[in-house]
């Protein structure tokens, strides 16, 4: 499978002490099957840093990562455990989970902006399962974004291999 990462600079080796945390899926090297959306993303990083507008490819076997034990947590769309894991990570410091790998999608612009609505709306109450199927019902109108993949530990980053 070949994955893409959008940046300023190209990426021979990927170095999780350069990843940042409170992202959708932790702290990790963020990646997408989509070339559009890692050129997005590179532009965005561009705009921030200097730097030129960069595609950075890896191929990666998902089948090869399950052998060697690699922790895979998959998102299939919009539910109410994706919520729940996407708003720990970003608001709840030291939220630590144990998976090497998480897919699932990118909570976009739009998203973002109704995820910041919801914790306004909800306060505390943020994580509560019958708030989590709220905010679903809500995000769904947006229909499926992009899918990233994340990869989170050392161990995963080893499998990708620049293209």
């Amino acid at each position: 499978m070949r994955l893409l990462h959008g940046s300023y600079t190209e990426i021979l080796t990927p170095n999780l002490s350069k990843c940042k945390g409170k992202n959708d899926f932790g702290k990790g090297f963020y990646l997408t099957p989509n070339w559009k959306r890692a050129w997005q993303m590179g532009k965005r990083s561009t705009f921030l840093h200097g730097g030129k507008i960069t595609v950075n490819a890896f191929l990666f076997y998902p089948n090869i990562g399950e052998k060697k034990g690699l922790q895979i947590k998959i998102f299939e769309g919009f539910t109410t455990e994706w919520a729940k894991f996407i708003l720990q990570n970003r608001e709840e410091s030291g939220f630590k989970h144990d998976y090497d790998i998480v897919i699932g999608p990118v909570a976009d612009a739009f998203i973002d902006q109704e995820i910041k609505n919801y914790i306004r709306q909800c306060g505390e109450a943020y994580l509560d399962e019958s708030n989590l199927s709220i905010l679903v019902s809500r995000i769904s109108q947006f229909g499926l974004s992009y899918i990233q993949y994340c990869f989170c530990t050392q161990k995963a980053i080893n499998e990708l291999i620049k293209d």
